[in-house]
């Protein structure tokens, strides 16, 4: 180094870069050498230049783009300098906001997979609490306990669809339900009420959705939508057995939709579930 001047390479080397990065900025305005050799075109850089060059850095790091930084080199205006700033944030709010619903998402999957992954078995009744939820629900466009699988896929695809055209996000196939009015579980009329998904508190902000309470119920696992109907007589009767009374409507909650040993087909996993008010015999 001669009276504080760097060759490009030598700036590169002193500043952890590369010849490129130089010349880029160098043809994009941002940082030019103090002198190029008419002769050879080289590039003379003054040693004070590297502050500037770790100010463009730092910049890159707070996610200003070449060009923005370029304008604000250009203007040298701290009124234009704190406005490119106060834009960034506010960007930078959008991308945290946008990072911190992915995670949550994914974090509510995991919990899905390993709850998921230890269901009981197709048959299993059980007693058990179920947290409050946040639900959109349709009246049922048909009587999905006299058809198919494939006729709740059909309903749920559009409604699923038509909430994300409508900006609604974290809709999944595995957070679905039907429903069926307490006095028709009770008299063994089994049609079916309403067609729903479960949603996040953000999604149910969105569509001013219901809040379904917590409560303790009485709840069967089944594999085969078409043995629903055999099921929920069962459910009554195990009602009876543990002396409780069914208190309210009952679901039929879609827990998974994919099979266990090949992700690309589908397997309907459900659960029938009424609340109950346990110790009370329900012919008493």
């Amino acid at each position: 180094m001669k009276n504080n001047r760097l060759s490009i390479g030598q700036m590169a080397e002193l500043n952890h870069t590369t010849l490129a990065t130089l010349r880029l900025y160098d043809e994009n305005g941002l940082l030019k050498p103090v002198n190029v050799a008419p002769t050879n075109g080289y590039r003379i850089y003054d040693v004070l230049q590297s502050t500037a060059f770790h100010i463009i850095q730092h910049n890159k790091e707070l996610s200003l783009s070449l060009k923005e930084i370029k304008e604000v080199l250009d203007r040298s205006d701290f009124d234009f300098l704190s406005a490119t700033y106060q834009r960034k944030l506010v960007d930078l709010d959008k991308e945290l906001k946008e990072i911190l619903w992915k995670k949550a998402e994914i974090e509510k999957v995991l919990l899905w997979m390993d709850y998921f992954r230890h269901l009981p078995p197709a048959g299993t009744f059980t007693m058990e609490y179920i947290p409050k939820s946040y639900v959109y629900a349709e009246p049922a466009a048909r009587d999905y306990f006299q058809e198919d699988f494939g006729s709740v896929v059909y309903d749920l695809s559009h409604m699923e669809g038509a909430l994300r055209q409508k900006g609604v996000r974290g809709i999944n196939p595995y957070d679905a339900f039907l429903t069926m009015k307490l006095d028709d579980f009770e008299a063994g009329h089994y049609r079916t009420e309403q067609l729903g998904v479960n949603l996040s508190q953000e999604a149910a902000a969105q569509l001013h959705a219901e809040v379904w309470p917590s409560s303790m119920s009485a709840c069967v696992y089944l594999d085969d939508f078409t043995q629903a109907a055999d099921y929920l007589g069962q459910l009554r009767a195990y009602c009876e057995k543990q002396h409780c009374t069914p208190t309210g409507d009952v679901t039929c909650q879609i827990i998974g939709v994919i099979d266990k040993q090949d992700f690309r087909k589908t397997s309907e996993i459900l659960r029938l579930q009424v609340p109950v008010k346990v110790g009370e015999n329900p012919h008493h």
